[in-house]
């Protein structure tokens, strides 16, 4: 990975970290040292969190990151969270339709077709859902 791009990721990171600390309320920021298969970010109780910065973002390239966010999820034991953004667009989250379910955890529903896609505000309400159903 180049400099630009590595650079491109990290900006990414932190601009995502506050989006979601000012939606959330939580105290995010990204993971400085991050091995393979660690979260992007830290400070979101039960998320894992994958960021990603691009400047296209085809479904190919969404469903392949978000193969990388579960995978990270059940390594980590959490709820799998991408946050994406396209160059000139606005940031988008998909998640786990099932966050905020009462439903038995079951790897079958962090498969693709299973998300939700939508705004990082949908997902923060969807989070905080979910987090009252945990309590």
């Amino acid at each position: 990975m180049g400099l630009k791009s590595r650079t491109k990721g990290q900006s990414g990171e932190r601009e995502a970290a506050g989006l979601i600390t000012d939606l959330t309320g939580f105290d995010v920021h990204r993971r400085v040292r991050q091995h393979d298969g660690d979260s992007d970010l830290e400070g979101v109780p039960g998320w894992v969190v994958e960021i990603k910065r691009y400047a296209k973002a085809t479904r190919a390239n969404i469903r392949q990151w978000w193969a990388q966010a579960v995978a990270q999820a059940v390594k980590a034991g959490g709820m799998p969270v991408l946050l994406y953004r396209q160059d000139r667009d606005d940031w988008r989250a998909v998640w786990p339709v099932s966050a905020g379910m009462t439903v038995p955890r079951s790897d079958a529903w962090l498969d693709y077709e299973w998300t939700v896609e939508g705004s990082p505000e949908a997902w923060a309400s969807a989070m905080r859902e979910a987090v009252r159903t945990q309590e």
